[in-house]
């Protein structure tokens, strides 16, 4: 498994206590922190355009202007795709916070479940980007692709490491085996078509498999036999509604 940092953010927000929260929190995300600040000054505008956050945690109320008003002093000076999550011990700002065209908003003090909630929609938005900046027939590959499983953790998976999709009809949920033979829950929202979105090279061979061609050895009549180690692996049947794109993605890997 592969620990790279994903997202950039940055922190600005007077209480010290609730910062560090956040900061401890983020750990278990895929997230580089780039710096804090306890004000919405000068100062923390010019270091923001200069390291360049992907994700923008913003306290609203500060000692030298709010951070609605930083807000909206910062966003010309950044990159547009940069969102801003404000937070506060109230919910009275929300309204406007909505207005500035805010990602989200979550109150203080933060807590684990609702900065999952913000983390799986900041991923799930970022792969949704991708798949519209990059057409289909490009997308063969990528770096790293990010497991959100039923429980809301997060894991880097490089692209090589996935083996095979399983779908569980008991449990009525995805499930990724890597080369090594693990497996990761997927979230019960995950359909075969977000899997599929990920890379071109993940070909469905039957409503209740996802194959990686890269692990194939070779196809035999309705069965898929993938690479050591898992060449023991015996359930991967295909179907004939899915044999024809198989063997088209297969024969052109």
């Amino acid at each position: 498994m592969v620990d790279n940092r994903l997202v950039r953010a940055y922190i600005v927000d007077d209480d010290i206590t609730a910062s560090a929260l956040l900061r401890k929190l983020l750990e278990d995300y895929s997230v580089e922190l780039l710096g804090m600040a306890t004000d919405a000054n000068d100062r923390t505008l010019d270091d923001i355009v200069e390291l360049e956050p992907d994700l923008l945690f913003l306290d609203v109320e500060m000692p030298s202007m709010s951070g609605l008003e930083f807000s909206r002093k910062l966003r010309p000076l950044v990159k547009p795709d940069m969102k801003v999550v404000f937070y506060s011990g109230y919910d009275k700002y929300l309204l406007e916070a909505l207005r500035q065209q805010a990602f989200d908003y979550m109150l203080k003090p933060a807590s684990r479940q609702e900065l999952a909630k913000i983390m799986t929609r900041y991923y799930e938005n970022k792969l949704s980007n991708i798949q519209q900046a990059m057409p289909r027939a490009e997308v063969t590959e990528l770096p790293q692709v990010m497991v959100v499983n039923a429980t809301n953790e997060h894991t880097v998976l490089n692209f090589s490491e996935i083996a095979y999709f399983r779908f569980d009809s008991e449990r009525r949920i995805w499930e990724v085996v890597t080369s090594e033979g693990r497996k990761h829950q997927l979230r019960h929202r995950t359909t075969a078509d977000i899997i599929l979105a990920y890379s071109s090279l993940f070909v469905q061979i039957h409503k209740g498999y996802i194959v990686n061609v890269r692990h194939i050895s070779k196809v035999s009549d309705s069965q898929c036999f993938l690479r050591p180690p898992l060449d023991h692996v015996n359930e991967l049947h295909v179907s004939k509604n899915y044999r024809h794109n198989l063997m088209a993605t297969f024969y052109n890997i």
